[in-house]
């Protein structure tokens, strides 16, 4: 019984291992046949519009599957950093579809577009399904924004949260030893009530990340702070009352963003287009992955020891 236990377990390892190879295999061949846009590392065709995506909750390293995951800053920073070197790349356009992310990487990423803005590079930020919280922060370094009637966007504000399960660990007769260097080492643990003191720090740190958030989206919507304070209060809003309070400039689609780009920066209608490169069945991937990589979701710290604090302060849209 042993042995034929073992045989069959093999033989399941072979047809998993089949299975993955073939996967890739179709990858590799759907890449060659259907590749989408155009390569910077193929030959040049000429003066073009750069194209660089920003997919899902955005943080500084993202996490990566061989499905996909999220969006890291630091890949997007890779990417604008290869269109600014091209001596092709004409404009930008940044696809948007994004709920927001970390304090860090959505700064990092709105510096970047800054300093590209700043050297005369016309940058358009396309709005997809969602743009809001982080994803409208970057959203407010490009020259232009344009939405769809049906993005949900706006959100401009700062958040941090932290389950609290005390009441469940009670009844389920579970209780936690927390051995730590200092008295807020464990601030905004699951397992006790936050205390006075302990919530005016977080609420600090949000008050100053509020302000800088502030601060750069009407830098780059050239609007005065008291002006867009009234609405910066955590809303969303869609495309038409985002375009109504001038969080973005026109409603329209991707192409009609790919358009503005081209006579921002004088190309001719059919302008090449130099595209991130994903496959259909990369595509599917890419989603199915962000299914099994925690996409939208706050995890707590899973180590045993927590040298790190656990929670995170975000730009997100909380739906």
């Amino acid at each position: 019984m042993d042995r034929n236990r073992k045989l069959l377990i093999s033989i399941l390892a072979l047809l998993v291992l089949s299975s993955v190879i073939a996967i890739v295999d179709i990858s590799m061949n759907m890449q060659q046949k259907h590749g989408m846009g155009i390569s910077l590392t193929g030959p040049p065709v000429g003066p073009g519009v750069g194209v660089v995506r920003i997919e899902g909750p955005i943080q500084l390293n993202g996490i990566q599957s061989p499905f996909g995951g999220m969006p890291s800053a630091e890949q997007v920073i890779r990417r604008l950093n290869e269109l600014e070197q091209n001596g092709d790349i004409r404009a930008i356009v940044v696809r948007i579809n994004s709920p927001g992310g970390t304090v860090g990487a959505t700064q990092e990423i709105y510096e970047k577009l800054w300093r590209l803005r700043k050297k005369n590079i016309p940058i358009i930020a396309s709005m997809g399904e969602i743009a809001a919280s982080g994803g409208y922060y970057i959203a407010s370094a490009c020259n232009v924004i344009v939405a769809n009637h049906g993005t949900i966007t706006g959100s401009i504000g700062v958040i941090a949260m932290s389950p609290n399960l005390r009441g469940l660990f009670e009844k389920l007769g579970i209780s936690m030893t927390v051995i730590k260097s200092g008295r807020y080492k464990d601030i905004l643990s699951a397992f006790r009530e936050i205390s006075p003191e302990e919530r005016q720090l977080i609420q600090e740190i949000i008050d100053s990340s509020y302000r800088k958030f502030l601060k750069d989206v009407a830098r780059g919507r050239q609007m005065s702070e008291s002006d867009l304070e009234p609405i910066a209060d955590g809303r969303v809003m869609g495309g038409e009352s985002a375009l109504k309070y001038k969080l973005v400039d026109a409603l329209g689609t991707f192409e009609d963003a790919l358009d503005k780009a081209r006579q921002l920066s004088k190309l001719s209608e059919d302008a090449p287009v130099y595209d991130e490169t994903r496959t259909p069945f990369e595509q599917l991937l890419f989603d199915i992955g962000g299914r099994f990589t925690g996409q939208g979701i706050t995890v707590p710290d899973p180590r045993g020891l927590q040298f790190e604090n656990s929670y995170r302060v975000e730009y997100r849209c909380v739906q």
